[in-house]
């Protein structure tokens, strides 16, 4: 079975969450959310909001049953429950963009192999050019060409183990 990515897990978590996916769905999801901390972070916020919802949903239905009609208006008594509705749509308004946020966070990019190529490439040429200047050292005549070289080096490979070695020696 293939790893889908975060952003078809994501799609699917409401239903998830509500227990409407297929078996197989519901495998791909279980078996992504094992491996993936965002996804079970976002899955996690989704069922404390539908858990919520569900409380207020409740409680806002045994309160409109217990109102009855009175003969006569009365004014109007503002109930708790209007209050919680409120505090419920408000923590699902901030959980929302919450998740929303997390969702379109940037994800951390991944090196190409064409970046570890080139990375390796610059490490070769890098330690070539110091194993060279290394065989001049011992001439005095060469001292300023191997001073050169180094500088060299270090400018144009400065990421590489033999630029470290020369920043070393430079010191």
């Amino acid at each position: 079975m293939t790893r889908k990515l975060c952003e078809d897990i994501r799609e699917m978590l409401v239903d998830y969450a509500d227990g409407e996916l297929s078996p197989g769905q519901s495998s791909e999801v279980t078996e992504h959310i094992e491996t993936c901390e965002n996804c079970r972070k976002l899955l996690t916020a989704l069922q404390k909001t539908l858990d919520l919802a569900t409380v207020v949903w409740e409680n806002g239905l045994k309160e409109t049953e217990a109102v009855k009609k009175p003969a006569r208006p009365k004014p109007r008594k503002i109930h708790w429950f209007r209050y919680a509705a409120v505090a419920a749509g408000i923590l699902i308004v901030v959980t929302t963009s919450i998740v929303w946020r997390e969702i379109n966070r940037p994800q951390k990019t991944k090196i190409s192999f064409e970046e570890i190529e080139r990375s390796i490439t610059e490490s070769a040429n890098a330690a070539r050019l110091l194993a060279a200047t290394e065989l001049l050292v011992d001439y005095p005549d060469a001292k300023e060409i191997v001073e050169q070289q180094y500088r060299y080096i270090a400018q144009a490979y400065p990421r590489t183990p033999a630029a470290e070695k020369i920043k070393v020696k430079i010191q």
